[in-house]
């Protein structure tokens, strides 16, 4: 039975090692994580059950995947370290870091084995983020596999050539914090004009996640179930109307790009 060892226990790490125990991925005695933080790091392991290693180079010395889950900040002090490990052991190498390539990874770690790379969301925090994934020319069918099954394992899964990582990333990545946005200024709103504020938000929250749902399950042009709620002469045709007037599409494109290039930037950084 195979290994997976998580470098990193952060907010991102944390769901992504519970799905992959409870859904069976990897047996959860066969799960190590180290983090820097250790009473965050024993508190974790107590409360699923997951084996806490003593320290990275343990990890990329005796697992057969190794996560990497830190910030990319940490990767130039991060990978040279655990460097003759991986080398030794030749593990799956897999980072979730944004704008680290993998020829920067394999590079940096001077590592001439398969590198992945996984692109996640928040959302995994219940099982409904879509991932990307991708390993470089060293890495097989089964090497994808795996990583393919790691982010099945908490929402859905998109295999993608790496150089469509960063406008993913974006669309992927960093819409979350943009739909919380939207709801956060659809419930001021209700509440601006006479709901409580528990209830705007109650109310907000369930309208969108039932909307992305039907979306998702009816399928068909979007633009065409905009015309199916604005109904001619009615409440929502004012709003869209009104939407429309002020640019929602331009913003929203303007933002998007604007992560886009940073993302760009801390690729070439890489």
């Amino acid at each position: 039975m195979k290994t997976i060892g998580f470098i990193g226990c952060g907010n991102m790490a944390q769901p992504i090692i519970r799905n992959t125990a409870e859904k069976n991925v990897f047996d959860k005695n066969n799960i190590y994580v180290y983090d820097i933080n250790r009473e965050k790091l024993s508190e974790f392991c107590k409360k699923t059950g997951i084996k806490e290693a003593p320290d990275e180079v343990y990890i990329a010395g005796n697992c057969d995947v190794v996560m990497l889950c830190t910030k990319p900040q940490t990767f130039p002090e991060l990978l040279p370290k655990i460097s003759g490990a991986l080398n030794e052991n030749k593990p799956l190498l897999v980072s979730i870091a944004a704008g680290k390539t993998t020829e920067y990874i394999a590079s940096a770690a001077g590592y001439n084995g398969p590198v992945g790379r996984i692109f996640p969301n928040l959302n995994a925090e219940v099982g409904e983020a879509v991932s990307a994934y991708t390993v470089n020319s060293k890495g097989n069918h089964e090497h994808r596999e795996i990583i393919g099954k790691i982010c099945s394992s908490y929402g859905e899964a998109k295999l993608l050539e790496e150089s469509l990582f960063s406008v993913f990333g974006v669309l992927g990545g960093c819409v979350p914090a943009y739909v919380f946005m939207f709801i956060n200024s659809l419930a001021k709103a209700g509440e601006a004009d006479g709901l409580d504020s528990e209830t705007a938000a109650e109310v907000a929250v369930q309208a969108v996640l039932g909307s992305a749902k039907l979306l998702k399950e009816c399928k068909g042009d979007i633009e065409d179930w905009i015309k199916k709620v604005c109904s001619p002469g009615g409440t929502t045709i004012e709003g869209v109307t009104s939407l429309r007037e002020d640019n929602l599409e331009e913003t929203v494109k303007k933002a998007f790009h604007k992560s886009y290039l940073k993302d760009i930037k801390l690729s070439e950084g890489s």
